[in-house]
């Protein structure tokens, strides 16, 4: 196999998740080379205003998109949860690995978020997580916040603001867990489709030869958890606009093999959570069941 060129935002989290692959590729595949290259994405630039405003989630990834179709790279790296639902002709998603911790976190300069004090300013960039944070505090102030993980917690001590929000998976992959005050459990905060879970994209005529390196990085729980968490993103509609969390957990008992969904949804100013278990084979009725129950609110 040729050199592989693999393509991936600048960030410190985005070549971090980056290497994560290639080095694990490398335990099976000692021979194989790589090249990262280092795409700017416009989300990269507009830094200031919310993603709900300038585009959504394809902020991070149309670049790299348009490099892998013009045969500049031959994969490219996301944090599956940037991934909008609509994928160009040609190319596929795959997720790789199991799951990081899927939960938000809060990081603080001293408290902790129970202890947050009244009008207490924490900032999100999340409409999902903004809703949901309200509803466990409806006293304190919530404000938007842009930029990298290292960037928003510089703005934390800049700003004086007494907290972020942020997903446990990128601060764990960095190394600071010691910065987390508290994490929010699942069910209270539900988190983004396929939050804590990376993916390859691909050319689809790049496929034969990336399916010599696949069955290295494929869990088959992520597998399962992420297309459903995709499944429901895209029946709902799910974009930085939709204040949309799904979260979903696989199970094989031995005869049958299940899923679970957690579903929040923000509509009217009422936030709804939809649980509902089935087999893995009725995900299609599932799906339909979560999107009727989210129509009829």
């Amino acid at each position: 196999m040729k050199k592989i060129r693999v393509g991936t935002r600048g960030s410190e989290l985005a070549l971090t998740q980056t290497l994560i692959i290639i080095n694990e590729i490398k335990k099976y595949k000692p021979d194989l080379k790589f090249e990262i290259v280092k795409i700017t994405t416009k989300g990269d630039i507009v830094n200031e205003a919310s993603l709900s405003e300038i585009g959504g989630k394809g902020l991070f990834i149309k670049e790299i998109e348009d490099a892998l179709m013009n045969g500049e790279i031959d994969m490219a790296i996301h944090s599956m949860k940037d991934m909008p639902f609509e994928i160009p002709e040609g190319l596929k998603i795959l997720p790789v690995f199991k799951r990081e911790d899927p939960r938000d976190v809060f990081i603080s300069r001293s408290d902790k978020f129970i202890d947050l004090k009244e009008n207490a300013k924490v900032a999100t960039s999340s409409l999902r997580r903004n809703v949901q944070i309200r509803s466990l505090r409806p006293d304190i102030d919530i404000v938007p916040i842009r930029g990298n993980i290292a960037t928003r917690i510089r703005k934390m001590d800049e700003l004086n603001l007494d907290g972020i929000v942020l997903a446990a998976a990128g601060i764990k992959r960095l190394g600071l867990d010691k910065l987390v005050k508290d994490y929010f459990p699942v069910d209270l905060v539900v988190p983004a489709p396929c939050q804590g879970i990376l993916a390859v994209e691909i050319k689809e005529d790049f496929e034969s030869e990336f399916f010599e390196i696949y069955p290295m990085l494929l869990d088959v729980k992520t597998f399962f958890e992420s297309s459903a968490e995709r499944k429901i993103m895209k029946k709902v509609g799910g974009n930085c606009k939709t204040p949309l969390g799904v979260y979903s957990e696989y199970k094989n008992n031995g005869n049958e093999e299940l899923i679970s969904i957690l579903v929040s949804y923000y509509k009217d100013g009422k936030l709804l959570k939809i649980k509902e278990t089935g087999l893995i084979k009725d995900i299609e009725n599932i799906s339909e069941i979560i999107v009727e129950k989210i129509g009829g609110l």
